[in-house]
């Protein structure tokens, strides 16, 4: 594949994720019910995604195997959860870009259980992405609710979903990576089962402006993710796909500044000087996953 075409697959996926996360913000927002959309995106997800664990040699899981499946499906899921609520309660254009110290919470985990020292680029990174969080954080004193909900949403999610990196990098090779993918989503509906007891509704009767924005959110989510995994599987390219898809940051303030309105989304109305500091913000956290990753 030509490299210009190869490093554009993650800058699509980061503008899918996005998109998906204004969507299900709507799709939540419209009577779907925070619940309700976890557990129908992790079923979907894992239904759709079920041909995966076809491919591969076709052995029999043992018990280890399912084991590791069900760990990292759970702090998956967790992390999904932590995200999702940070969606419903907070702001997009500060929760994606904060999602994007995933990058810098794998490095340092991978460097803690190799025993390493921090190389000098860490600490430029570290204070590059205190200043890009302080940028983030900026809003009218109204808003420091919302502001907060998706800093600690996009925090949450990035520790957890690092959690999940170091276990397909530990584990997913043994059983086989899209194999590996296919039954961790399959594990997500599963522990999705516990949501139950607390839809806000049927999950089969989801009401139709809920469901207007819920089919495009998962459609996103499955574009995002079978071209992370396309990127990183086929093309070894877990580093540079890494840093282009944390593009998605950028690509929230953008699409909630000028398409707002288009997602049902109101965030813009806090004026053009916080929409400006927040873009400035998640440019810098992506110069700071730059330095670590280079």
């Amino acid at each position: 594949m030509h490299p210009v075409l190869a490093q554009s697959l993650p800058l699509i996926a980061g503008a899918a994720y996005a998109a998906s996360a204004l969507w299900s913000k709507r799709a939540t927002m419209e009577g779907g019910g925070l619940w309700r959309i976890i557990f129908l995106t992790n079923w979907g997800q894992a239904l759709l995604l079920l041909p995966l664990a076809f491919l591969g040699n076709g052995s029999a899981l043992g018990g280890e195997a399912v084991l590791k499946v069900a760990i990292t499906s759970l702090i998956f899921f967790i992390g999904q959860v932590v995200v999702f609520a940070g969606l419903r309660f907070g702001d997009v254009s500060v929760l994606t870009p904060v999602m994007g110290t995933k990058v810098l919470v794998v490095a340092l985990m991978a460097v803690g259980f190799m025993h390493e020292t921090l190389p000098p680029r860490w600490w430029l990174a570290a204070a590059i992405a205190t200043l890009a969080a302080a940028l983030l954080g900026g809003g009218a004193v109204g808003d420091r609710r919302r502001v907060w909900a998706g800093v600690a949403g996009g925090l949450g999610g990035a520790l957890a979903f690092a959690g999940v990196d170091i276990c397909f990098q530990l584990w997913g090779g043994t059983v086989g990576v899209w194999r590996f993918t296919s039954l961790v989503m399959l594990g997500m509906g599963g522990w999705s089962l516990l949501l139950l007891p607390f839809l806000e509704g049927p999950w089969w009767r989801l009401p139709v402006p809920a469901r207007s924005a819920f089919i495009p959110s998962l459609a996103m989510a499955l574009t995002q993710t079978t071209l992370m995994a396309y990127c990183v599987v086929v093309l070894n390219g877990a580093a540079w796909a890494n840093l282009l898809y944390s593009s998605r940051g950028v690509w929230s303030v953008v699409f909630v500044w000028a398409l707002g309105s288009w997602f049902g989304n109101r965030e813009s109305e806090i004026g053009p000087g916080v929409m400006t500091q927040r873009l400035l913000g998640s440019g810098l956290l992506l110069g700071a996953i730059a330095i670590v990753l280079y």
